[in-house]
């Protein structure tokens, strides 16, 4: 009884049979070190962005003026005298009064300042990208959003903080700690004439919209103290006016409206057209 029509047709196929399982053999082999180059790729692209964008909001410092400084000074004068048209220079008050009569409270405030920044910041972006990445993405993409509009702001209408206009303000991180933050040695990693909009005040208030929606039970209280607690620490240390909160949660708006109109757009183009169409 022959099989397979011969020999040599046999041995053809089982020789192809042979190729397609050594190829089969060294791609499962290479298959997990390419997972892994893959995952360790997205990753380093990941902190390739943040890095970029660090990068970007150094470079735009004294972007285009020659007296950035003074300039900032200027701005920071047009906001206080708004401000007192609108009723709301409240800052010195607010501060005036913590630091006389609850001193704690500002040391609270300060460490509130530090803390509820990049540390929070990062750790929430760490937890998301590793247990939520398609809700990592649309927060990323409001944050970069939220960004450039700051960066231009920045680099257009510079703006001093209030404890380095106002007599009768004082940079409360520096008076009563921790002095570290701040300080002359730290002013080279970041721009001192950032004040408007608060990013600050926008990211939190960026993140606070997250834990509404992501958080359960009591820890969706968190998206309400989260912004006010900010909110209240970039006042009373002096580092930002009202109308910087007021500024950074109009950008934070528009990093959503942006990213929103952005994410229909593409839903409506992924989908697939209905029959008859």
């Amino acid at each position: 009884m022959r099989i397979c029509g011969g020999i040599s047709r046999c041995g053809t196929r089982a020789k192809v049979a042979g190729m397609d399982m050594g190829a089969l053999t060294a791609w499962a082999r290479r298959a997990p070190l390419l997972g892994r180059r893959w995952w360790w790729r997205s990753h380093l692209q990941e902190l390739a962005l943040y890095a970029g964008a660090y990068a970007v909001y150094l470079l735009t410092r004294g972007l285009f003026f020659a007296d950035t400084e003074g300039q900032a000074l200027d701005n920071a004068g047009k906001i206080m005298r708004l401000e007192h048209w609108l009723g709301i220079g409240w800052e010195s008050g607010w501060q005036s009064w913590a630091v006389a009569h609850a001193q704690s409270l500002v040391v609270a405030l300060n460490w509130l300042y530090i803390l509820t920044y990049w540390p929070v910041i990062l750790v929430t972006a760490m937890v998301l990208y590793f247990t939520g990445r398609a809700a990592y993405g649309y927060y990323r993409r409001v944050v970069v959003v939220s960004l450039a509009l700051a960066l231009t702001a920045f680099a257009l209408f510079p703006v001093a903080p209030p404890f380095g206009v106002r007599e009768n303000l004082m940079d409360t991180i520096q008076a009563f700690g921790p002095v570290f933050y701040g300080g002359p040695e730290m002013a080279r990693y970041y721009n001192t004439l950032a004040a408007m909009p608060s990013l600050h005040f926008t990211w939190t208030a960026i993140l606070g919209v997250l834990f509404l929606r992501r958080a359960k039970g009591w820890l969706r209280v968190a998206g309400v103290l989260y912004p006010t607690a900010t909110f209240c620490a970039i006042i009373i240390t002096g580092n930002h006016y009202f109308l910087d909160a007021v500024a950074g949660g109009l950008v934070a708006a528009v990093g959503f409206a942006v990213v929103e109109a952005w994410s229909r757009r593409r839903q409506l183009r992924l989908r697939p057209p209905a029959s008859g169409e």
